[in-house]
């Protein structure tokens, strides 16, 4: 295979993240670009070689392309995946994989019959300070984690299509939208909880959260994740301590031991299996999808099982947790 032809779905904040990370990778061809609202992708596109649709199965009828990246509401994932698949395309799917553990196995049974490749884009396991934390807990040269905090807070999302972030139904709400960042790196990296607990607010007043507790052998590890009803600059910060020191994320910085880390210096030969020189999480993972599909390498840094995996958790930690009025 040359150069791996896209379809990219959807052009939202999200979906135009995604378009800006094509423009730097050569070896794929962005082909074509599919979003309901035409009018607008039009007024975005001006790119004459890149064919704009308004409807993905038209889109797929039309093109000649080996992937698919799905960039649309959460609640659109599982039914546009399973299409992509059954037309014989290699799919890579924003986070959440599917709002229910019914959907991922919808999925993974359709990735049985069509033996294609597969991909939640989970970016917060290329992020770099998370990519260092997982090795420091690996290595286990400050011994043992006795304790994780991971922390993700915003003012609540006005801005999307039709309001559907706002709708629990839709987006899954904070937990399924913003929480499954940390849940899902966690779960990667320590496994499957032993117990859970969890202290839900739905959303109310534009203010909603919840926070988790993972329990595990020798280790707490919670998970914050809230949307309220004030002008708060994103936040996204990690604190794990070790037996013999701790690593915090904080302010952009990542420290070990009070000394700040430069993530520049660190070998960009990580573990996820490429050699990426770029920092741009969001275009590592494109690239990691991109390389698996041209080269025909499994997809093994961000598995079906552990996207699914992901989805059940938070879906448990949600459905058994204490609601707060």
């Amino acid at each position: 295979m040359d150069k791996v032809r896209v379809g990219l779905v959807g052009l939202g904040g999200m979906g135009n993240g995604h378009y800006l990370a094509y423009k730097n990778i050569t070896d794929m061809e962005l082909v074509s670009i599919c979003d309901i609202r035409i009018n607008e992708l039009k007024n975005k596109i001006t790119d004459s070689e890149v064919h704009l649709y308004d409807d993905l199965t038209k889109m797929l009828d039309n093109e000649k392309l080996d992937v698919i990246d799905i960039v649309t509401p959460s609640y659109l994932h599982a039914d546009m995946v399973i299409e992509c698949l059954n037309k014989g395309l290699n799919v890579l799917c924003e986070k959440p994989m599917t709002l229910t553990v019914e959907d991922c196995d919808r999925i993974k049974n359709t990735l049985k019959k069509t033996n294609k490749k597969f991909m939640t884009a989970h970016v917060v396991r290329f992020m770099e300070p998370y990519v260092f934390l997982k090795k420091e807990i690996e290595e286990k040269k400050l011994g043992k984690v006795l304790k994780g905090e991971f922390k993700r807070i915003s003012s609540i999302p006005t801005w999307s299509y039709q309001d559907w972030m706002r709708n629990e139904k839709l987006s899954g709400g904070v937990g399924l939208d913003l929480s499954i960042h940390d849940i899902d790196f966690v779960q990667s990296v320590f496994g499957m909880p032993l117990k859970t607990n969890s202290i839900y607010r739905h959303l109310k007043n534009n203010s909603t959260y919840i926070i988790s507790s993972l329990i595990y052998e020798d280790a707490l590890i919670t998970c914050e994740g809230t949307w309220y009803n004030a002008d708060i600059p994103f936040m996204a910060e990690f604190l794990v301590v070790f037996e013999n020191g701790y690593i915090m994320c904080r302010d952009g910085k990542l420290i070990k031991n009070n000394q700040e880390i430069d993530l520049t210096k660190q070998n960009k030969t990580s573990d996820i299996g490429i050699n990426i020189s770029c920092d741009n999480a969001y275009e590592k993972e494109i690239r990691y999808f991109i390389d698996c599909v041209k080269n025909n390498k499994d997809v093994d840094f961000i598995t079906v099982d552990s996207s699914s995996t992901s989805v059940e958790l938070t879906r448990k930690l949600i459905n058994e947790a204490i609601i707060i009025d």
